[in-house]
């Protein structure tokens, strides 16, 4: 693996951009000197070494962890359900939000409409009073 691969495959496995970064994430690295690519296969050794040791945590944690994180799971799903049913009650009030657009706009053309009779039955009212 080149130099620059490695450098970038480091920095993707911690997700930082710089050395200043990774040295403040991970203690181990601080002391090592990151002009030396030696330095750097020590950081991807550290690094993947403690994703690997979280990772087997993770699968079995002790008992208060699981009783939190089913805890976190439930409350997760009943966001995601909260979350779907408020996008449809969204989209059901832009529906309600246009068909009362639709009808202001029908309402309006009606009043126009009504207007335009009156202006002519007072025109035809002045016309019978003048004759």
């Amino acid at each position: 693996m080149k130099f620059q691969e490695l450098k970038a495959k480091v920095y993707e496995l911690a997700k930082v951009t710089t050395t200043q970064q990774l040295k403040v994430k991970y203690e181990e690295i601080k002391t090592l000197d990151m002009r030396r690519r030696a330095s750097w296969e020590k950081a991807l050794s550290v690094i993947q070494s403690q994703r690997n040791e979280f990772e087997t945590w993770l699968e079995n944690p002790p008992e208060e962890y699981k009783d939190l994180f089913a805890e976190i799971k439930g409350a997760s799903q009943k966001y995601d359900q909260k979350s779907t049913e408020a996008e449809q009650l969204a989209q059901e009030v832009l529906l309600m939000a246009n068909s009362f657009e639709a009808l202001a706009n029908e309402c309006q053309d009606e009043a126009v409409q009504l207007e335009k009779e009156v202006e002519a039955s007072r025109r035809i009212r002045k016309q019978a009073e003048l004759n």
